[in-house]
């Protein structure tokens, strides 16, 4: 087992990670993060704090609420306030391949 988790440390450290933290306006508001395929990454509630991959994401404050775009390129701080403040996009719909 230590051995998996030394590849591990390796493997991901190479990786950039930033920081991103978006607060909702009311504790209770769920957050929604999505990636640029319209996968969902993430959720949670008053406020979301995760290291993720530098990327495109879009997040709603609500599922099934308005979204709005996110590029992660440093780190990053948001207020639910901030995002609705700017423009809004539609979620990609996930395309699931076809098996053939």
């Amino acid at each position: 087992m230590v051995r998996a988790e030394k590849a591990m440390e390796t493997f991901d450290s190479d990786r950039v990670y930033f920081d991103l933290q978006i607060t909702a306006d009311s504790p209770a508001t769920e957050i929604w993060l999505a990636d640029d395929e319209g996968h969902l990454v993430l959720k949670e509630v008053g406020v979301l704090h995760e290291q993720l991959i530098p990327g495109d994401y879009v997040v709603e404050f609500g599922l099934g609420t308005t979204c709005y775009p996110i590029r992660l390129r440093e780190d990053t701080r948001y207020t639910q306030h901030d995002l609705q403040a700017g423009p809004s996009c539609e979620r990609p719909v996930p395309q699931i391949p076809d098996e053939e």
